[in-house]
């Protein structure tokens, strides 16, 4: 009996001692930098009002201005009297997915490049850490850098949501830290604003 207890204690020993060297996986559970979407963005704005496009596409009150994301469909055919930008859109905000739906305003900025994409994406994250953070409803991406040119795309819960957040950052002190950041990496142009219905 007594050789019997010595031999299990030996193999809970040997076992805790393995337990000890064994690695350790930590699960990370914030999808805010995870589970990212790429959408194919087909983007039209046209000189006349039209009625070319299906009802997968969102347009903007006046039919001037057409657009659609998708994760499957690529880049779609070129359109009469429209033109069209093309462009793989990599989300940087998915935890506000659902401002994807529904009625978007949208801001498109043409940035230039002065750096890698994974420089650019490190000047960035400071901002990307402000508006989760914050709370801010806003959903971020930017497409591929293509001979250093890249959009910046934001879809905000509402226009005036925008106005407000707007007018409140200027006069922050993030602002400036933020600007002064992506200036060394990127400088982008007055974006463009439309409303989708």
């Amino acid at each position: 009996m007594r050789i019997f207890i010595k031999l299990l204690i030996t193999i809970f020993l040997v076992s805790c001692s393995k337990t000890e060297d064994s690695t350790q996986t930590e699960l990370i559970t914030d999808s805010y930098f995870f589970q990212k979407n790429t959408f194919n963005m087909n983007f039209y704005n046209c000189e006349i009002s039209s009625n070319q496009f299906d009802s997968t596409y969102k347009k903007t009150e006046d039919a001037l201005n057409f657009y659609r994301f998708s994760k499957v469909l690529g880049k779609a055919e070129s359109e009469d009297n429209c033109s069209q930008i093309y462009a793989q859109i990599s989300e940087l905000t998915p935890l506000k997915e659902e401002l994807l739906l529904g009625d978007q305003y949208m801001e498109i900025s043409v940035c230039n490049s002065m750096v890698q994409e994974d420089i650019l994406l490190q000047s960035l994250a400071p901002f990307m850490d402000f508006l989760k953070e914050n709370n801010v409803k806003v959903w971020t991406g930017i497409s591929n850098i293509e001979d250093n040119n890249f959009y910046w795309i934001n879809i905000w819960e509402s226009e005036v949501y925008r106005e407000e957040y707007i007018a409140e950052w200027i006069n922050s002190p993030n602002s400036g830290m933020f600007a002064q950041t992506l200036s060394s990496s990127a400088i982008c142009e007055n974006p463009s604003t439309y409303l989708f219905l």
